[in-house]
């Protein structure tokens, strides 16, 4: 067996000596032995290795922390965007877990960010909230003639990449799809994931992505209706109960450069392009 050796002050080596006479222990050793098993029941059973709990590359190249981010917005509820030359269509899968939940969730819904930007997001719900806030304080700190989606979007991967680097935070779990205008109104399509962003034609997150992706790849087209994208990202989105009120639908119209939510009416008569 190993020995340990260690320098205690002579205040605690008094105090073991007391113990010991107490009868809590044979000998100081023995003392020691009750001590760290009693400290390793209070702690999980996997300890973590130190690349596990910091935002830093472990010995294979990894960042573990970002994985674990992403792994969390893969299990979350679907999001979807289309983008097309009328517009873009944004589309998440609603939760049928709590039958009581009180709909629209102000929490949980398309978000618009000034007149002509949508967001939805999936992952750990605070974390998309928080990016959500932010967001529009960014809209709000841009002149409105300077406010685009490809400006917006910019300021975001400024905002959350820092957050990938820093010891004393964690990376967002939640992945943002943002759709808008940008400077010359065109429909434009983004999604934030891990700190990076990428433009889409179309795109999804969360729960099921592979049958998410064969349903974009086989019905997007560039020349779409924006309501056939919207038909379509409401299709992708909704994987298992198929109704119109499973799924969040908001569109951004290049004619009117307004973001606009769908209605429950409007969802039905799209439902039927599905």
């Amino acid at each position: 067996m190993t020995e340990v050796r260690v320098i205690i002050p002579e205040e605690l080596d008094r105090a073991l000596d007391s113990l010991i006479k107490a009868g809590f222990a044979g000998n100081k050793a023995e003392l020691a032995r009750t001590a760290i098993a009693h400290f390793l029941s209070t702690v999980p059973t996997q300890l973590a290795k130190g690349y596990d709990t910091e935002t830093t590359f472990s010995p294979d190249g990894r960042v573990l922390q970002l994985e674990y981010a992403v792994e969390s917005m893969n299990r979350g509820g679907t999001i979807v965007g289309v983008c097309c030359e009328e517009g873009v269509a944004l589309a998440k899968e609603l939760s049928k877990e709590d039958a009581l939940m009180v709909l629209p969730n102000p929490f949980v819904q398309a978000f618009p960010i000034g007149k002509n930007i949508g967001i939805v997001y999936c992952g750990i719900l605070q974390d998309g909230f928080f990016l959500v806030e932010e967001a529009r304080k960014m809209a709000e700190s841009l002149e409105e003639d300077a406010l685009n989606v490809e400006a917006l979007v910019k300021k975001l991967v400024l905002f959350v990449q820092p957050y990938s680097q820093r010891r004393d935070v964690r990376p967002f779990a939640a992945a943002l799809i943002v759709g808008g205008l940008d400077a010359e109104n065109r429909p434009r399509l983004f999604m934030l994931k891990a700190g990076l962003a990428t433009e889409y034609k179309a795109c999804h997150v969360g729960r099921g992505c592979d049958e998410t992706k064969e349903i974009l790849k086989a019905g997007y087209q560039p020349k779409l209706k924006l309501e056939d994208a919207a038909a379509l990202a409401a299709k992708a989105a909704v994987r298992e109960a198929k109704k119109p009120e499973n799924v969040l639908l908001a569109v951004i119209d290049a004619r009117t450069k307004r973001f606009r939510e769908i209605s429950q009416e409007e969802k039905q008569k799209i439902w039927k392009k599905t």
